[in-house]
């Protein structure tokens, strides 16, 4: 009987989840792998991570480190210290992070201390702004992989630029995916109904970037929108959005034309965006999900990832000046029927045929090899 290959998922917060749920799930019920996910805590919130498990069909965690808040530095070393620990009980032949976060940096560094392999879903991604905390651990992580699975053909270009010295694979974006079940899954609610919303009369914001530093940018910000008088602005406040708030003594009753929500789930919040006029946002998930849901995006940064849906015209980035928030939302409003048609012409350079499938097959193909260099 063939030995089963010996895998660990590391994930720590709600985008982690979501983006890795289709190859989760497929790794479970693959009959040749003993696997095990793992939560660092990173998202220690319920609403911002378990409840997702639920949602997206994940099972619990095998391992909850529960490393919980503090400072990134802090944070990390918590993650590596208890990492470290549960690679040396369960032995892997192979550790599969995904992203940027301080939980996949500090699954890359305690895998590659203890001469572990590892496969980095979403490799190769850059903003080339090395102030950005994420872009230092994706940069990192990236040079440490033995396998590099990237999202669109741009990010391959990135790695061979940076003569990375793992193998590189673009075996498409696996949240696509768990988009187009979501999709799906959305059409049956009824939320815009329960919050009094027509379709394609209000703007759906997120923000938990802005004014992360400069407190008195979030407060700019929300105060711009709330003089849209044409369009409601639905909000559902992130946790640390509503926690600057507090500090600042900022009331939501200031903002009059505002929807303020609790943190939606995963179909709930496609549901509100594919309904939506346009989304404002600063994060980098939902930039790609309203790429797919075909609705106009505002940007609240000067860089992105994802620069292709900005070349194709339907992504706008506007970081936050004042200025160039309310002429983009104008020049939305008057080209909307032309962007909707841009649209339906463009195609999804983060689709590959069988992403899921395929990401597995390489990942098992190269469990508990060293390095394959390109």
């Amino acid at each position: 009987m063939t030995k089963k290959k010996k895998i660990v998922y590391i994930v720590g917060t709600r985008p982690e989840i979501i983006r890795s749920a289709k190859i989760i799930v497929a790794m479970k019920k693959d009959r040749e792998i003993d696997f095990r996910l793992v939560h660092t805590g990173q998202h220690y919130n319920y609403a911002m991570s378990e409840s997702f498990f639920k949602e997206l069909g994940v099972s619990k965690p095998d391992v909850n480190l529960k490393v919980g808040s503090g400072k990134q530095g802090e944070q990390t070393a918590k993650m590596i210290i208890g990492l470290e620990k549960f690679f040396g009980e369960f032995n892997p032949d192979m550790i599969v992070i995904f992203g940027d976060t301080n939980s996949s940096l500090a699954a890359t560094l305690a895998a590659t201390k203890l001469d572990i392999p590892i496969s980095h879903l979403e490799a190769g991604c850059r903003e080339w702004e090395m102030g950005i905390p994420e872009e230092i651990n994706r940069r990192l992580i990236d040079h440490c992989s033995n396998i590099l699975f990237t999202v669109s053909e741009s990010a391959v270009k990135n790695l061979e630029s940076e003569k990375v010295l793992g193998k590189i694979f673009n075996t498409g974006d696996p949240l696509y995916d768990v988009f187009r079940l979501g999709m799906t899954k959305s059409r049956k609610l009824k939320l815009c109904q329960k919050l009094g919303l027509i379709s394609g009369k209000y703007i759906f914001l997120t923000t938990h970037r802005t004014g992360k530093n400069n407190p008195k940018l979030l407060i700019n910000l929300l105060e711009t929108l709330n003089d849209l008088k044409k369009y409601r602005i639905v909000f559902p406040i992130h946790p640390r959005t509503k926690n600057q708030l507090d500090k600042l003594k900022y009331t939501p009753d200031k903002l009059s034309n505002f929807l303020i929500i609790d943190p939606l789930s995963h179909q709930e919040t496609i549901h509100l965006m594919r309904n939506a006029r346009m989304v404002i946002t600063d994060s980098g998930g939902l930039q790609k999900e309203a790429f797919w849901a075909k609705t106009p995006c505002v940007t609240l940064r000067n860089i992105t990832a994802w620069s292709e849906t900005v070349d194709l015209g339907v992504n706008f980035l506007v970081d936050t000046d004042k200025k160039r928030i309310l002429a983009t939302i104008e020049y939305i409003d008057k080209n909307y029927n032309a962007i909707k048609k841009t649209f339906a012409k463009i195609k999804n350079p983060y689709y590959q045929t069988n992403s899921v499938g395929n990401t597995i097959t390489l990942i098992k193909k190269f469990c508990g090899k060293k390095w394959q260099s390109n």
